[in-house]
């Protein structure tokens, strides 16, 4: 089977879960995949706000981050949601991104599927 490309765009941060066990799913078919991190779904990009989800909602987004990372999946953060936050302290992987390399990545993907 032909290797696809996914991007997935998160705009909801309670979503984030979901979307990694997705992503990390296509991952292990060899797929390439991409998932932006747009409006609250940016706050993830953050290390304090993962250490908050664990604590509070005993989830290890961390290590799921991480596993995605190691599977070769790519992380943006949108440059001006991310950017506003203060003090924010980037995970380690994430790039931040503009719209420009959204819309170049998602035009080439075989789907986009928004969370």
């Amino acid at each position: 089977m032909a290797k696809k490309k996914f991007v997935y765009f998160v705009s909801l941060s309670s979503n984030v879960p979901y979307v990694l066990k997705k992503a990390l799913k296509s991952a292990e078919e060899e797929n390439e995949i991409s998932i932006f991190f747009d409006l609250d779904g940016a706050r993830v990009l953050d290390k304090r706000y993962l250490k908050i989800m664990e604590r509070t909602h005993n989830i290890d987004l961390q290590k799921m981050m991480q596993q995605a990372l190691d599977k070769g999946i790519k992380f943006f953060g949108c440059q001006m949601n991310v950017l506003i936050a203060d003090g924010l302290e980037l995970v380690e992987g994430a790039e931040l991104s503009g719209v420009a390399t959204f819309l170049e990545t998602a035009y080439q993907a075989d789907a986009v599927l928004t969370y």
